[in-house]
């Protein structure tokens, strides 16, 4: 298996192998790393819950808005630099793109808000030692979550 080094790759793998880009996003843990039981994947399903009866293409991307970190790492806020996060925003800027993913101003902004509730909810847990969240393998609920969105997207 070849790593997924591009966001064209990284796009093709969402649609043709979520499960693989799921298990990629459980393995990276929040907060650089710092945050045990707290995950990617997890932190991206919490963002999607977030925006439940929003419309499937801000639900897809609520639960795709961190599938970057694949390519860049979770990097704490205070160190990504201008740099990272222009790399970020491309790669994101492309996923969409090839994905058929489009948003309005409100539909960004909305997902922009969920995933700040979600990261000042984890961090809060995370300093008061205590897990973010409960569900330890939340692969399948991931998986079957974009399979859905990325069709009704598509229509």
């Amino acid at each position: 298996m070849s790593l997924i080094q591009t966001p064209e790759q990284l796009a093709d793998a969402i649609r043709n192998d979520p499960q693989r880009v799921a298990e990629c996003l459980h393995r990276i843990n929040r907060f650089g790393g710092q945050a045990v039981g707290c995950s990617v994947l997890q932190h991206s399903l919490a963002v999607y819950d977030r925006l439940a009866g929003w419309p499937a293409n801000v639900r897809l991307w609520a639960l795709l808005h961190d599938c970057h970190e694949i390519l860049t790492g979770d990097v704490v806020r205070p160190y990504a630099d201008e740099w990272l996060t222009y790399q970020q925003r491309e790669i994101d800027y492309q996923l969409r793109k090839d994905l058929g993913i489009t948003l309005i101003r409100d539909d960004a902004i909305a997902v922009r808000a969920a995933d700040m509730d979600a990261g000042n909810y984890e961090f809060a847990q995370v300093t008061a030692g205590r897990r973010s969240y409960h569900h330890e393998m939340p692969v399948p609920d991931w998986v079957d979550s974009v399979r859905a969105l990325l069709s009704e997207v598509a229509k």
